[in-house]
């Protein structure tokens, strides 16, 4: 009995102790006077912490918005596309929109450039002049006026004969345009869609950084006569354009061909439609116009 009892107080001795210990830790992990937090408070948190925070919705909205925008371009491209196929003669065009991707049809394929090369000719001549070192004469600059702001044939071949056509082919390997093809015959030099619409999304890197506000000037102040086109369209949906056409009957069919910058709202793109065979220079503009309305929308 007497050995009972020791193991007795031995076994109490070291139970009490261990209770009081467990007894410690729950009164330490809760707030004293309330109960424990319930397990469904803790799962609520848990929760609340898995929820799309504010820069979570904003990227998903944007996102979305993304989405319909790039919808409606494409829609915009396919009827754009479905007007060009149903015109006489060939027809391609290409757009750069804002986020810089060029979308198009026919864009790579080859047109004579007419007058529409006299952008390029103007960017040559400016380089030339500012890698010489030279100030801009007012004689130079006349005549770059009137090639460009009246389309003068005279004009232009007065430049081109300064800048050859290396000078031509240095502004489209700047310009990274790969359809194009230079000609001793400033009119008969090829492009592409696809070609003059990315030089036109990039105009202002062309032009040598003291000559920009002069040639940008010049491609913004075309007569009012030449002002059809991407131009007319662009500027009645509230778009700044900056253009240059090209246009020229021939025994095969008009050639009749634009491309134009687009600016509204701090949104820059720009726009090319080239065309050959066409029944004549009128019918050649309607189908321009008639590709830029399907392309630009309702604005």
């Amino acid at each position: 009995m007497r050995r009972y009892l020791i193991g007795m107080r031995r076994l109490i001795a070291i139970l009490v102790p261990a209770g009081l210990f467990v007894a410690g830790l729950v009164v330490a992990t809760s707030t004293p006077g309330t109960d424990p937090e319930p397990a469904a408070a803790v799962d609520e948190r848990a929760a609340a912490a898995m929820k799309p925070q504010d820069g979570n919705r904003d990227d998903d909205r944007r996102k979305r918005l993304a989405h319909r925008a790039a919808a409606r371009r494409h829609a915009r491209i396919a009827r754009a596309g479905e007007y060009a196929a149903a015109r006489g003669g060939r027809v391609a065009f290409a757009i750069v929109g804002p986020d810089g991707r060029l979308h198009g049809r026919n864009e790579h394929e080859r047109f004579q450039s007419a007058s529409a090369v006299k952008a390029l000719i103007l960017a040559a001549e400016l380089q030339r002049i500012a890698a010489a070192g030279e100030r801009l004469d007012p004689g130079i600059a006349a005549e770059l006026r009137r090639m460009i702001t009246v389309s003068d044939n005279d004009a232009a071949t007065s430049v081109f004969a300064r800048v050859g056509p290396e000078g031509l082919d240095a502004i489209a390997h700047r310009a990274g345009m790969r359809d194009f093809r230079s000609s001793t015959t400033w009119g008969a030099s090829a492009i592409s869609a696809a070609d003059m619409a990315a030089m036109f999304a990039d105009l202002g890197h062309l032009l040598p950084e003291r000559f920009q506000r002069f040639g940008l000037g010049l491609l913004g102040s075309i007569v009012p006569e030449q002002s059809w086109g991407v131009a007319r369209i662009g500027s009645e949906r509230g778009w700044s354009v900056r253009f240059k056409g090209g246009w020229r009957p021939d025994p095969g069919g008009a050639v009749v061909n634009q491309t134009a910058e687009l600016r509204r709202n701090g949104a820059e793109g720009a726009i090319a439609v080239l065309t050959d065979r066409q029944p004549s220079i009128p019918y050649g503009i309607a189908t321009i116009e008639g590709v830029a309305k399907r392309l630009l929308g309702s604005g």
